[in-house]
């Protein structure tokens, strides 16, 4: 896969705050222009780069085109959640007080103003995580029904972490400790986090990551993921993924591509992330 720019590239400092948002055509179907060393990347430059290496090297697929929109405030960020993406204003509104990044059908919606702020490697992370679930949702193209929510969220921080890995910000293993430290830290102790069952739709998703955090959330998400990969490969939860594009139940798909039922998963899974000991954590690097 190539990647070509369709109009020019945008500068984070080209968000004026006069502009409700500026929007970035990209297709996957060109020569990927070169990234200066000497200077940040922009958010365009970014997604080309994180885009090929998750197609690449991971094996995951994009429609031809996508689109970048950059909001430069959180009121912006809502109107076009409500506007571009079809969301219902509330939960626009919602989901703007915490998200700086969200994807859709329409494209992917990124708060500019949250990602100014950010170290290199959370922006680098935002985006490829949107870009995943832009995947996610061609993997499955045609199909009926979709993963479980934990299964999308964990799954595109998987492939976020391993993205900052092959740009040489961060070991993928430091990666995971963080999130290991922050779930045992977290205000909301492990016992109370949420099951993976309980995770499975987007209003339960929505609703347990306001009301219990992120750890309890995307990091116990991207801990279950991790442990599936662990187990059994990162081409069997991709299989798994495609399935959901074929006409079958949906709920056939598990059994179909991995060897232990759901529900022993899941129970295992919690009894590992209740057990895990802190002096066991590798120290970021």
């Amino acid at each position: 896969m190539r990647l070509a720019t369709v109009v020019a590239a945008l500068a984070l400092a080209g968000c004026a705050a006069t502009a409700p948002y500026r929007t970035i055509e990209l297709a996957f179907d060109g020569q990927a222009q070169a990234i200066d060393p000497r200077a940040p990347p922009d958010e365009l430059a970014i997604a080309q780069v994180a885009a090929r290496l998750i197609h690449d090297r991971l094996g995951l697929p994009f429609p031809a085109a996508t689109t970048l929109h950059l909001y430069a405030s959180q009121a912006s960020f809502a109107e076009g959640l409500s506007r571009e993406a079809g969301m219902d204003g509330d939960a626009a509104w919602s989901r703007s007080r915490f998200a700086s990044g969200f994807s859709s059908p329409h494209g992917i919606f990124l708060r500019a103003d949250r990602l100014a702020s950010m170290s290199a490697v959370d922006r680098v992370g935002t985006i490829a995580h949107e870009l995943t679930h832009i995947a996610q949702g061609e993997m499955r193209r045609g199909g009926r029904g979709a993963a479980a929510q934990w299964i999308h969220e964990g799954h595109a921080d998987w492939v976020k972490f391993r993205v900052i890995e092959m740009l040489g910000l961060r070991t993928y293993a430091a990666s995971r400790a963080e999130v290991w430290r922050s779930a045992l830290r977290s205000p909301t102790p492990i016992q109370r986090f949420p099951s993976l069952v309980d995770l499975s739709r987007a209003d339960q998703w929505t609703e347990a990551r306001g009301r219990l955090g992120s750890a309890a959330t995307y990091g116990q998400a991207f801990l279950a993921v991790d442990a599936l990969v662990e187990g059994y490969g990162i081409e069997r939860l991709h299989e798994f993924l495609r399935r959901f594009s074929l006409d079958a139940p949906p709920a056939s798909h598990w059994r179909a591509v991995f060897p232990v039922p759901f529900a022993r998963f899941v129970q295992h899974f919690r009894a590992r992330l209740e057990a895990w000991p802190e002096s066991r954590l590798e120290s970021p690097r």
